[in-house]
């Protein structure tokens, strides 16, 4: 009797319980765990947060433990990372199209940034361009606030101000956008960008003040002039053979725990843009608004670059009326 009353609760059990366990998903980024400064995170903290109410554990692996970007865009490609937040140069290794969406002022802000992603249906020709690499863009973590002028050698607030400024570029895009500022520009590395602003191979760059919060740059700079020159999108992906190996209610689990990180994320940049904005003042940066009229000289300059960055077919699908 008693062995057929333990059958019986061991056929209930095989038939309640799961037909899968999800492993632990393994996620990288290059930021820190902190909820308070670190966009990247915040998104992490609420995709691993959706996936714990599925009973799904998740292994964070923080401030580049496990590789800098092009390690760790390579290993999300071969599926030992599951889910990767890395930076516009490792998306643009998977997509030429993506270039299109760090095009200066093509948009304002976030949710112009949003906005045009959800028009243009840039992401789905982005996934096919990337899916021959092995991962899966889900999403856009913002930074939190819009790309403004940092400098530590005068206040700008006039186009002329950046003539033959040494500006840090991030990359060749960069390059050309502030060649024609009139500026004199150099790429270089964000690791060594505070050797170069102490040594004067540059004197400012183009970021947000969350970024040079973030970074612990505040008292390297003294100026910031707000352009309103986009957003900083960081780029989640995922492993696309670990994403294709999950079953369907998997798969839906991961795609609300994107929805529910990107969320957490666009709450957080809202809310956080005043205290950035508050600890680059308290930390001595001035502020140095541009004068009437100015802001529109230094878009119509980017914009007679843009088409040598960006072929002019991807700047028409992504946004036409930009133009």
């Amino acid at each position: 009797m008693k062995r057929m009353i333990m059958a019986a609760t061991v056929s209930l059990m095989a038939l309640t319980a799961p037909a899968f366990a999800m492993d632990p998903v393994v996620i990288a980024f290059a930021g820190n765990e902190d909820l308070k400064n670190d966009a990247e995170y915040v998104f992490i903290n609420g995709f691993a947060e959706s996936l714990a109410k599925h009973g799904v554990e998740t292994e964070i692996h923080p401030a580049n433990s496990m590789g800098k970007e092009s390690d760790r865009l390579d290993q999300t490609s071969q599926g030992l990372i599951n889910v990767n937040v890395g930076n516009g140069g490792s998306l643009f290794k998977v997509s030429d199209t993506a270039r299109g969406l760090f095009i200066l002022f093509l948009m304002s802000d976030e949710a112009d940034f949003d906005q045009t992603v959800e028009q243009s249906n840039v992401l789905g020709k982005i996934n096919e361009e990337a899916a021959s690499h092995g991962v899966r863009i889900v999403g856009f973590p913002m930074r939190g606030g819009t790309l403004g002028l940092f400098n530590n050698e005068k206040p700008v607030t006039k186009f002329e101000d950046v003539k033959d400024m040494r500006l840090r570029a991030q990359n060749g895009d960069q390059l050309q956008f502030f060649e024609s500022w009139g500026a004199r520009p150099t790429v270089v590395s964000w690791a060594e960008t505070p050797n170069a602003l102490q040594t004067g191979v540059a004197v400012g760059h183009l970021n947000p003040p969350s970024t040079v919060v973030a970074a612990g740059q505040v008292e390297l700079l003294k100026y910031f002039t707000p352009l309103d020159a986009g957003p900083v999108p960081k780029v989640a992906m995922i492993s696309d053979d670990w994403y294709q190996s999950l079953s369907d209610e998997e798969k839906g689990w991961v795609d609300q725990a994107t929805a529910d990180g990107i969320a957490a994320n666009r709450a957080w940049a809202q809310e956080q843009a005043a205290y950035f904005e508050k600890a680059i003042v308290d930390g001595g940066i001035k502020i140095t608004p541009l004068e009437e009229g100015e802001r529109q000289k230094f878009v119509e300059a980017t914009k007679s670059v843009w088409a040598k960055t960006v072929p002019q077919e991807t700047i028409d699908f992504i946004k036409p009326a930009a133009n």
